[in-house]
């Protein structure tokens, strides 16, 4: 029992440490300011999306179309076209130009009507971890754990995780939150506001990876079984 407790007092002394951990997270006033340059610029498609192409005076060319993963569309007549990259209003003026060789008023406009981009996703120490509709769904990193059926015993809301890639950008950006003191009132901020394919991870407490060692300590050593408890309290 005494090798027991010292075990317990080294793992206790760590108990603060996280499974996953950031070695550089980009400061937070810093990451805000980065993502506000792209907040509010027009959707540029992405392959996946659902589009319906309406020509006005030829309505024989209507056609519902999806970007393929190669981020091209396939049209009558024209072929290829390049649509990945591209908002609806530039992909509807090269729709037209195309068309031009063959029509007199090849008049073409492009409606996004399913959005694969606008999606975030949610790993780690919560319920149900997927993907959710910015549309729909989740606007906020805590509406987003929210959305996921919360946290489960094991994960904590100090330390959670949110990578972002902006186009601008050859690395992804990493931030560390506090959405424990979001959900308090006491910093607002650290609930940032998500974009389209942020990446929200819940890490494990150190109280949840003390209590797992102490009980894979406990049947490896002792054969006493994994019900065994140490006798500690820890917050997390």
């Amino acid at each position: 029992m005494l090798g027991l407790l010292a075990i317990g007092g080294m793992l206790l002394s760590n108990c603060t440490e996280l499974a996953v951990s950031v070695s550089r997270p980009t400061p937070l006033a810093r990451f805000v300011q980065l993502s506000g340059a792209y907040k509010g610029q027009s959707y540029r498609l992405l392959a996946g999306d659902q589009l319906t192409m309406r020509c006005y005076y030829n309505p024989q060319l209507d056609e519902d179309i999806q970007v393929r993963p190669d981020g091209n569309i396939s049209l009558s007549l024209v072929g290829e076209l390049r649509a990945a990259g591209r908002t609806a209003a530039e992909l509807s003026a090269e729709i037209t130009r195309a068309y031009s060789q063959y029509f007199v008023k090849p008049t073409a406009v492009v409606i996004v009507r399913q959005f694969s981009g606008h999606r975030v996703f949610t790993a780690g120490e919560v319920n149900t971890p997927g993907q959710f509709s910015l549309l729909t769904g989740a606007r906020t990193v805590l509406e987003s754990i929210s959305a996921s059926g919360g946290i489960t015993p094991d994960g904590t809301l100090t330390h959670v995780i949110l990578i972002r890639h902006l186009p601008s950008q050859a690395k992804p950006m990493v931030a560390e939150l506090n959405i424990a003191n979001a959900l308090s009132g006491d910093d607002p901020s650290q609930d940032v506001t998500l974009m389209p394919n942020d990446f929200v991870y819940v890490p494990r407490s150190g109280a949840a990876d003390f209590n797992a060692a102490m009980q894979m300590y406990v049947f490896r050593n002792l054969n006493l079984g994994t019900s065994v408890s140490a006798g500690y309290t820890i917050n997390k």
